[in-house]
């Protein structure tokens, strides 16, 4: 697997701590940085490949697109610190 200029390769994701608290992330639906999307962790669960979290999130270009909830693995979502940098084209 190759880096992600957004996430590095430093291994950080989300998985519950400190009760399972609602926390903002940034879902991603696949391995492109293009489809990483705010998000906020609802609850989690905890299933037989691992922690899964029930986010909602808006999929699509920055105030645009309907409100998805969908319950996403752990290894998919990253802590959500300071918007990334646009992308320069």
């Amino acid at each position: 697997m190759g880096t992600n200029r957004r996430y590095g390769t430093d291994g950080r994701h989300v998985e519950p701590r400190d009760g399972g608290m609602v926390r903002h992330v940034w879902v991603s639906l696949s391995r492109y940085e293009a489809d990483a999307y705010p998000g906020l962790v609802i609850e989690w669960r905890r299933e037989s490949q691992g922690w899964v979290a029930r986010v909602a999130f808006v999929p699509g270009k920055q105030g645009e697109g309907t409100l998805v909830e969908q319950w996403i693995e752990a290894k998919r979502l990253r802590p959500a610190g300071p918007p990334p940098p646009p992308l320069v084209e």
